[in-house]
């Protein structure tokens, strides 16, 4: 018997084709809910909740629409959806992060995350 040494994963950054893939399977209407999609269709893009912040550095490319989309699933999404709940990892603070920086982020938007959430994190992230 042998033991080895244990090397942790090292994570990949999403790419901006990954992106443009999920946002292909989203209607092109601002979501407000998720009742016309199906769960099912969406398993691939779970483990994104989880995802750190440093990795969605390829969202910069999209524009402001692709990333207010973004946003509305995945706040839907982890509200809605069984096991998809982020917590403080959730990519809609990156996404919003980098909404800001483009600074097309506005109040409206912000009072919208806080109403369809219980992610107490959203849409900012931890305070520390």
């Amino acid at each position: 018997m042998s033991i080895g040494v244990w090397k942790p994963s090292t994570a990949v950054p999403l790419t901006t084709a990954q992106l443009s893939t999920l946002l292909e399977l989203l209607p092109e209407a601002m979501l407000d809910n998720l009742d016309d999609l199906d769960v099912s269709d969406f398993q691939a893009y779970r483990s994104w909740m989880k995802t750190e912040a440093a990795l969605w550095q390829s969202a910069e490319d999209l524009d402001a629409e692709a990333k207010h989309q973004l946003i509305r699933f995945f706040t839907l999404a982890e509200r809605d959806w069984v096991g998809w709940d982020a917590g403080k990892t959730s990519p809609v603070i990156a996404l919003v992060a980098s909404l800001k920086r483009m600074d097309q982020f506005d109040p409206e938007f912000r009072r919208w995350i806080k109403s369809h959430t219980d992610n107490r994190y959203l849409p900012n992230g931890a305070v520390l």
